[in-house]
């Protein structure tokens, strides 16, 4: 019993020395706040271990404010604004364990690039309203745990990438979008435009606004939805190797049997391509 005692007080004197030196050191030098301009192309973000929440809003600058254990900075070079968040090495014990809550302030009007990697911890960012997007040209996600949520976005380029934890969705059009995703989950309501999806042994769920371009997804031994308007015109060629695939659409030209699916609904405009090896997918 002494000698757990004294490893705590020993813990607890490091813990003390190390926050303090570490205070000491970073007085005064990092920044929460960097100016941005027509030269900006990107913003970055970086973070793990926290309750972030990304709020557009009228403003010339990124800033950060952190409420809980931690530090933030946010650094302007060249054309890139980047803002990371990290914790100390001890706020990992679960007696020093403290929620951190970060609010990172962006430009309204800003519509270039921005990158998002989160390594555990939650991120909400939302546009104003599905008639009121968050327009980018580019927008980029990538996540090893953690939860991601996102709404009311319209970007040229859309990009998730994600080996664990999950990503939540809701009103989504893009030019481009690519999902490569492992043993996550990823669930997309009210999603519009082009789409290319691959899911190893992870979940992905994806209900689409509208048809307007081609869909193509692939699974190893993980789960797919794909819900398509009941309107849409589409040429489906749906393939399971060992794994099972199914459809509730009617189709004209319909091929049907235990391994594959195709045929054509409505005018067969856009192509729909559903392939899996030992998961399962569900057209509908």
């Amino acid at each position: 019993m002494k000698r757990i005692f004294a490893i705590f007080i020993i813990l607890v004197g490091s813990y003390i020395l190390f926050t303090g030196v570490n205070s000491w050191m970073t007085f005064g030098g990092g920044s929460t706040q960097a100016s941005i301009n027509n030269q900006t192309d990107l913003i970055s973000i970086d973070v793990s271990g926290s309750d972030t929440i990304i709020i557009p809003e009228k403003r010339n600058d990124v800033r950060a404010e952190l409420d809980g254990k931690g530090k933030v900075t946010v650094n302007k070079s060249g054309d890139e604004v980047h803002v990371e968040f990290k914790r100390k090495w001890l706020d990992g014990f679960q007696f020093f364990k403290n929620k951190s809550n970060l609010k990172i302030y962006i430009p309204e009007a800003y519509s270039k690039s921005m990158s998002i990697n989160i390594g555990s911890g939650r991120l909400n960012f939302n546009g104003e309203s599905k008639s009121n997007p968050f327009q980018l040209e580019k927008l980029k996600v990538d996540m090893s745990s953690g939860k991601v949520s996102l709404s009311n976005m319209k970007a040229d380029e859309f990009e998730h990438e994600g080996s664990s934890g999950m990503m939540d969705a809701d009103h989504i059009a893009a030019g481009t979008g690519e999902i490569d995703m492992s043993s996550g989950r990823v669930k997309i309501r009210n999603y519009q435009g082009k789409l290319d999806a691959e899911v190893s042994s992870g979940h992905l769920d994806i209900m689409m606004d509208q048809l307007t371009d081609s869909v193509n997804v692939q699974a190893s031994s993980g789960f797919v939805r794909l819900d398509l308007p009941d309107d849409a015109d589409f040429t489906l060629k749906g393939k399971a190797s060992s794994g099972h695939i199914s459809s509730s659409f009617d189709l004209d030209d319909e091929t049907r049997n235990k391994n594959d699916i195709s045929g054509k609904h409505g005018s067969g405009k856009y192509a729909v391509s559903v392939s899996v090896s030992s998961g399962k997918a569900d057209i509908k």
